[in-house]
């Protein structure tokens, strides 16, 4: 297998994650995951301190970035992420390259760099783009490295049980080590709080609310998206014309891909990055249908310049509103006053962190530290957030805030009614406590 070529590939996808960053829209949980590690750097624990519903692998890879100023680290942190989604292309080009041939790698490298959510997901601070690289690394190796790999995998998010629960036919006992280094890997954070990180981790996943009344068409959909579809269907004709479709790396995918579809469809939520692990089984056996591609090479153009140019589009996104709310914040708001955003994001892009003086609780996920506080028994997201339990740690700390950043989020969580009694509208979106 050429490196140089595997290597334009990889170039390619890294400029396509790389070249938006300046201007992409900084999302939620780019905030809370950047504003957990920044905080711990200074003293403030995840599970002990404030609420964080993984476990914590994506805080140990970000804790070098941790000490930065706000307003600069996240931007480092998204550019290490590029640099994650260019690895990510590479061994995906080189575990489909030895298995099913050199051609079938480069497409497979080329499917993955043009996969969107692959490619959205992996210029911004998330879960997936590291996760795929575990996942990654697990199916190209074996023995004692793979039981590593599958460990970092489950210490990254949840999902990576899924990962290595496909392993076990091929690994064996490695893949039930990988489970026991992926627990070690967390007893750092456990053994502080033992109780915070049941609550926050198992006790969160488990009693999670419905994000909405989903039919299953509506699931289905969101899984089998529209912007990646060419190449599932690339994949499908892949599958059905490959001879090592009962090779052990090859059977662990096509196990993987049929737990990641079920865990995706029963799942309370779906959310478009989800679907990043999905680029992984889906583009392997896409470069099984190399020989296709070759033989329509101008139809297999026109069939790839899909995913592409929706990549293309979703790297118009732009993040206006947070920018002119972070720049009121910068502009009004006295450096030593508190300011309560319910979106993070908007602090960081300001230079600030949420708040940590004083008695209240630390709250740098309001989503996931409100579905905790409103119990079980919710029917959903919605009734969740309107339960008067949910707001109880929330507004320990709105209580010492000085000023709140009022924005859909604020609406959502707490109602607009909520905010104007005990705010009042002094720069835009950003009130002054009444």
């Amino acid at each position: 297998m050429s490196r140089k070529a595997l290597l334009g590939l990889v170039l390619l996808g890294w400029a396509l994650r790389l070249l938006p960053c300046a201007w992409y829209d900084l999302d939620y949980d780019e905030g809370v995951y950047y504003s957990t590690v920044a905080l711990w750097t200074r003293g403030v624990w995840p599970y002990r301190d404030t609420v964080f519903v993984h476990p914590p692998g994506l805080l140990y890879a970000l804790f070098p970035l941790g000490w930065l100023p706000p307003d600069s680290g996240w931007m480092v942190a998204r550019l290490a992420m590029t640099a994650v989604g260019a690895l990510n292309i590479y061994l995906m080009g080189r575990l489909t390259g030895r298995v099913l041939g050199a051609r079938a790698g480069y497409l497979a490298a080329l499917c993955y760099a043009i996969y969107p959510e692959a490619a959205s997901s992996e210029r911004r601070i998330l879960l997936e783009p590291l996760l795929n690289t575990c996942a990654l690394a697990l199916l190209s190796t074996s023995g004692w490295k793979a039981a590593w790999w599958g460990g970092c995998a489950l210490c990254v998010k949840a999902w990576g049980a899924l990962w290595l629960f496909s392993s076990l036919p091929r690994l064996r006992g490695w893949a039930v080590l990988g489970g026991v280094i992926g627990v070690v890997l967390c007893l750092p954070l456990v053994l502080v709080s033992p109780q915070g990180f049941y609550t926050d981790v198992f006790w969160f996943q488990a009693h999670r609310p419905s994000h909405g009344l989903d039919t299953p068409f509506q699931r289905l959909w969101d899984i089998f998206d529209p912007r990646h579809l060419a190449i599932t269907l690339l994949a499908l004709l892949g599958y059905a014309r490959s001879r090592q479709r009962w090779e052990p790396v090859a059977l662990q995918l096509s196990a993987s891909w049929v737990l990641l579809i079920g865990a995706f469809y029963l799942a309370p939520g779906h959310f478009f990055h989800y679907r990043t692990q999905l680029a992984i089984p889906e583009c392997f056996w896409a470069g099984a249908a190399v020989d296709l591609v070759l033989r329509y090479r101008r139809l297999a153009v026109i069939w790839l310049t899909v995913p592409f140019g929706f990549v293309l589009a979703i790297c118009m996104r732009s993040d206006t509103e947070h920018i002119q709310r972070a720049r009121t914040i910068r502009e009004h708001v006295p450096a030593g006053d508190t300011v309560f955003a319910f979106e993070p994001s908007v602090l960081l892009r300001a230079g600030r962190l949420p708040d940590w003086r004083g008695k209240a609780p630390v709250v740098t996920d309001s989503y996931g530290m409100m579905l905790i506080d409103a119990g079980v028994g919710q029917s959903s997201v919605i009734a969740a957030m309107a339960d008067p339990a949910s707001r109880t740690r929330v507004n320990q700390r709105l209580a010492l805030s000085q000023w709140l950043v009022v924005d859909d989020r604020a609406f959502e969580q707490v109602s607009f009614d909520w905010c104007k009694a005990h705010y009042r509208p002094c720069y835009g979106d950003v009130w002054r406590a009444r």
